[in-house]
């Protein structure tokens, strides 16, 4: 790239940061573009963490299970500290948090947000929170339970347990609607929780089974709303679908 001046700007003469990359060995530079892992959030080039997650599902640092899709951009702050550095970034009006439930986690790792969206039970009564986890090539919709310290999610004709890259539904300021669907529909506007491993959107529903109020993920292809129940994967054609639009002032209710 050519400066104003007429200099050819590169990574080579931007400045270090004293942080290598744990593939290359390389310091950071200003003009990098860095990248973390969700889950164990280690840092790397993003060329080297890309090439390394096309050959093995894992961190290349600790070896936890990393997902390509979770992966994400950093900014390192190769400035001096400033005054807005201490300033806290404002709350999104939607946002996905990671749930940290790795069995040596502080104690009260597995407690929900401020804001996490509660709706139903799951089969044996606990309250559940609108969640997704990654599950092979799927981003699952998906219930959390606290008590359990796990979400569910169905996939493939099972209910699986999820404990890595589980994400809880954290509102700040929105209304949500339960609209109601069938055979697959959706409305234009619902919110776009999940996707299949062909790149299908899901998304977050909740339906009545067994007379009690269950999440699930709605499959528009398969014409249903899944739901994990008792290790299955159990269906319903009718259904209700998350809607969530930021205003002002929020009035959710379960």
């Amino acid at each position: 790239m050519e400066t104003m001046d007429g200099e050819t700007a590169s990574n080579e003469s931007s400045p270090p940061l004293n942080i290598l990359c744990g593939i290359c060995n390389e310091f950071y530079r200003a003009n990098d573009l860095i990248f973390s892992t969700a889950s164990c959030g280690h840092v790397f080039h993003k060329e080297c963490l890309t090439r390394w997650l096309g050959r093995s599902p894992t961190c290349p640092q600790c070896r936890a299970n990393c997902h390509r899709n979770r992966i994400h951009r950093i900014y390192l702050n190769f400035g001096e500290r400033t005054e807005y550095d201490d300033q806290e970034a404002p709350k999104q009006p939607v946002q996905w948090v990671a749930i940290d439930l790795d069995t040596h986690s502080p104690q009260d790792a597995h407690n929900v947000p401020e804001g996490a969206l509660q709706c139903g039970t799951d089969e044996d009564g606990l309250p559940t929170y609108v969640a997704r986890g990654y599950f092979n090539d799927d981003l699952l919709p998906a219930s959390y339970v606290p008590q359990k310290k796990a979400a569910f999610g169905s996939w493939s004709c099972r209910s699986h347990r999820l404990v890595d890259g589980v994400e809880v539904l954290v509102l700040n300021d929105c209304d949500c609607q339960w609209v109601p669907g069938s055979t697959g529909s959706f409305p234009p506007n619902a919110l776009q929780t999940g996707y299949s491993e062909i790149g299908e959107v899901t998304y977050t529903g909740r339906g009545v089974y067994e007379g009690i109020t269950r999440l699930g993920k709605v499959h528009p292809s398969h014409k249903v709303m899944y739901i994990p129940h008792h290790g299955q994967e159990v269906n319903t054609s009718s259904y209700e679908v998350l809607v969530v639009t930021p205003r002002v002032e929020a009035t959710c209710a379960p």
